[in-house]
């Protein structure tokens, strides 16, 4: 219990709180300056809109106090004529006709019915002579009076009738009345006014606007939208005044808006694209700033982690090259004081322990080879000396070296070289640590058993080199236990060694062989790639193109 809570205080070092912190300070950074950059492009959008709002509250006040205004101009000028009229005196009325419209100018013509809706003796009097007076009368009797519904009209209830009839605007006021005498029957009739439209629009809206011009737009349009009165008024909705009138011309609407509703309503766009654009760009920046912080903590985690992890690969890269070197000086030592003291029961026993010293030696040199060239290509020091060279050749003196090693583990090895292969540019110690590094991870991983102080089992390594597309292929195969497709990648890496490397007792490395293999195929303008699968093997290949030397320049030839 100890220990896990000790590795865990390990990984949860100070500096992944310091990094929560700082995670979390982020985060409330970025929602603090989210909500002040919303509010204050709220604010701008309310502030617009309440100015808007009080533009179209004047306009709507004003346009309901002229509305009014005509309403009720009609009203008085109806009322006044309905009152004149007497069922007992309508001679007089229609004598008198031409004086009384004076009193109410808008009244173009005057019907009085019957309760039975039928016009009464010089009950119809108009301003119309002739054939237009007669030409009224039929339109009235015929198409205007059934649209009045008089029979459910209640007593004293003054409506209006406005309606399009033959494509003309009409407009009608109309009472129901009782005339009562003493000692006689009460008598119902009704009183049709026809309004003069021409007079409304030609004189009173004149004056009836006439305060507000310069002052705002208005115009008085009809419900088929053509303009009565006024002028087209340009304006957004939101600034545009746009009502019918209420009770008399209830067809026709009167729209108003500031003269300059236009400009106020590009402005206005302007301020909300402006607004937005700002809420969309402090969005983004907050968003930016968010990110780049989130990233720059993922970033450090990753670099902290991936330190951590090569500090420890290190470490047991120094822990494995310690026990590489310590094995070989051993046996050295070991034998050498053996042959120093004489302790030899025969001849061949003294060659036996000279050729192991050498072996070891050689097996020395050639891991304190693979660190230095390892340190020098860290460093971005590693060199090549690239000369025209025959590959197998290479190949061939390589797998010499190394055959003594193979004899003692008891493993065989075909080699598969193509005759006739053409010679290309090459480093010739670099490409027999090449092979030396693929034949001694195929010994240790795939030829020897797993186990300690197990004998080897034995096994076969084949070597290949072949021409294909327009290079050359040298292949080393074994057949041990394979590696996992996740590792495939990973064991190019410096220091890194594979589980089943690691599972192997007896099979210690540095992991820096298949690195430096690697890095020279590389060099060379080649690659290397493995091919395995679990308990089937691997085949490991390096694959380099056919390069000539340049020809030399003309100072060359001729010096």
């Amino acid at each position: 219990m100890r220990a896990r809570l000790g590795h865990l205080g390990k990984r949860l070092s100070p500096l992944y709180f310091i990094f929560a912190l700082i995670l979390v300070s982020a985060l409330a950074l970025g929602t603090y300056s989210y909500i002040k950059a919303t509010q204050l492009a709220d604010q701008s959008e309310r502030s617009l809109a309440q100015s808007e709002r009080s533009l179209a509250d004047s306009n709507r006040l004003l346009g309901e106090q002229i509305r009014d205004r005509i309403d009720n101009f009609i009203i008085d000028s109806d009322r006044a004529m309905i009152d004149i009229v007497d069922l007992e005196h309508l001679t007089d009325f229609a004598r008198r006709w031409t004086e009384i419209i004076r009193l109410s100018q808008p009244v173009e013509a005057a019907l009085v019915l019957d309760e039975r809706q039928e016009l009464v003796k010089d009950g119809y009097v108009s301003k119309r002579r002739g054939a237009e007076y007669v030409e009224f009368r039929d339109l009235f009797q015929s198409k205007i009076l059934p649209q009045l519904e008089l029979a459910g009209l209640r007593l004293e209830l003054h409506k209006h009738l406005h309606a399009v009839i033959d494509g003309r605007d009409y407009l009608f006021s109309y009472i129901k009345r009782e005339q009562r005498k003493p000692g006689q029957p009460n008598r119902v009739f009704y009183v049709v006014l026809k309004i003069n439209l021409d007079y409304l629009v030609q004189d009173f809206f004149r004056e009836a606007f006439q305060p507000m011009r310069g002052r705002v737009l208005y115009a008085v349009v009809d419900n088929r939208n053509r303009v009565l009165f006024g002028e087209r008024v340009p304006a957004p909705r939101e600034l545009l005044y746009d009502e019918h009138f209420p009770t008399t011309l209830y067809l026709w609407r009167m729209q108003m808006a500031p003269p300059n509703a236009e400009q106020l309503a590009a402005e206005a766009q302007a301020r909300r694209l402006e607004a937005h654009a700002r809420r969309v760009s402090d969005s983004t920046l907050i968003a930016l700033m968010v990110s780049t912080i989130l990233g720059g903590i993922a970033f450090l985690l990753y670099a902290v982690a991936k330190e951590r992890r090569a500090n420890q690969l290190k470490s047991d890269f120094i822990s494995n090259v310690s026990h590489e070197l310590k094995t070989p000086l051993s046996l050295i030592r070991m034998f050498a004081e053996l042959l120093a003291l004489g302790k030899l029961k025969t001849p061949e026993k003294g060659k036996e322990y000279a050729e192991i010293i050498t072996r070891e030696a050689e097996r020395l040199s050639r891991l304190i080879d693979n660190v230095l060239d390892f340190a020098r290509m860290e460093r971005g020091k590693a060199a090549y000396d690239f000369k025209p060279g025959d590959l197998s050749e290479v190949v061939a003196r390589s797998v010499d070296v190394y055959r003594y090693r193979l004899e003692r583990e008891g493993v065989r090895l075909r080699t598969e070289i193509a005759e006739a292969l053409p010679e290309t540019l090459l480093d010739e110690n670099a490409m027999t640590l090449v092979l030396l590094n693929l034949l001694d991870n195929a010994v240790k991983y795939g030829a020897t058993p797993d186990g300690e102080g197990a004998k080897p089992a034995g096994g076969e390594i084949v070597v290949g080199l072949k021409e294909e597309a327009g290079g050359l292929r040298l292949t080393v195969r074994d057949h041990g236990p394979g590696i996992d497709r996740d590792e495939q990648k990973k064991i190019f890496d410096r220091f890194y060694r594979s589980r089943s490397a690691r599972g192997k007792k007896n099979a210690r490395g540095s992991g820096i062989g298949l690195s430096l293999v690697k890095h020279i195929a590389e060099a060379h303008g080649g690659r290397v790639t493995v091919d395995s699968a679990p308990g089937e093997g691997a085949t490991f290949a390096v694959s380099i193109p056919l390069r000539s030397a340049p020809e030399p320049g003309r100072e060359e030839r001729a010096a």
